[in-house]
């Protein structure tokens, strides 16, 4: 019975491995073959350096508060975060938010879109397990956390 256990056991582990290697494939592939992260920056709005302390709070670990921005309900679109004194964050470890390839914004389709090329390889690339520094800067360098300007908070 106990050679069983630990049989049991062994093959928990080695599909725990097997999974954390098929993420990190997935991620490198994803980081090979996305493409420069400058022409989707480009393509989203950047968000104000500061807002105001009455500043809406949603929940981002490591930010006070986060909004979604894009010109439009389809393509790109992207996540400010701020500090609990309305400064924007540009560490994604640190609570800052990333670009997105399709916006979250829009119908049930465009949320597909957004879950597909932004969510799975985000999830791939924290290896299911837990993040790890050398995959998630992976995702981090093709989705980063843009730059914000000097203007007034809408």
């Amino acid at each position: 019975m106990m050679n069983a256990l630990l049989h049991s056991s062994e093959v928990e582990e080695s599909n725990e491995e097997n999974a954390s290697d098929r993420g990190l494939l997935s991620c490198l592939l994803w980081n090979k073959l996305e493409g420069d992260p400058t022409e989707l920056l480009k393509k989203v709005l950047k968000p104000p350096y500061q807002v105001p302390s009455t500043f809406p709070r949603q929940l981002n670990e490591g930010a006070y508060g986060c909004y979604r921005f894009a010109y439009s309900n389809t393509g790109s679109g992207a996540q400010a975060c701020y500090d609990k004194n309305g400064n924007f964050i540009s560490d994604p470890w640190r609570g800052g938010s990333t670009v997105d390839q399709e916006t979250l914004s829009g119908d049930l389709i465009q949320s597909a879109k957004h879950v597909a090329c932004d969510i799975v390889p985000y999830s791939c690339c924290q290896t299911f397990f837990s993040p790890q520094s050398y995959t998630c800067n992976l995702y981090y360098e093709k989705r980063p956390t843009g730059q914000c300007e000097n203007k007034t908070a809408i």
